[in-house]
């Protein structure tokens, strides 16, 4: 899984991709086409704002949702642009329940097969 930099990118999924939330995190998923000269597979960005206390607790968050992203997305996924915008609550939530919520809302948004 490669990390989403490019601002264009970011703007792109914020205009085209699709919105879900959960109680922990907002994802924004878009497909990318088969014309963009990007490697296959998903790329990600996690984003904080300054909801969380200070900068400890927003690397901390950012750490704990790219974390769970791997496991859950693996490397042979389809090529979708994504973006995570983490809450605090996500600073609470045990590993496994991450992944569940996160997994669930991946298949809401059609990254992850049934």
């Amino acid at each position: 899984m490669e990390r989403l930099r490019r601002r264009t990118d970011l703007h792109r999924v914020f205009e085209e991709g699709r919105r879900l939330h959960s109680s922990w995190a907002v994802l924004q998923a878009r497909p990318r086409t088969t014309d963009e000269q990007v490697p296959g597979g998903p790329r990600l960005a996690v984003i904080t704002g300054r909801r969380f206390r200070d900068a400890v607790q927003r690397t901390r968050a950012r750490r704990l949702v790219r974390e769970t992203c791997r496991v859950v997305l693996g490397r042979d996924q389809a090529p979708w642009d994504l973006i995570l915008i983490a809450q605090p609550e996500v600073l609470s939530v045990p590993f496994a329940e991450r992944v569940r919520m996160l997994s669930a809302l991946l298949q809401r948004a059609g990254v992850l097969g049934e």
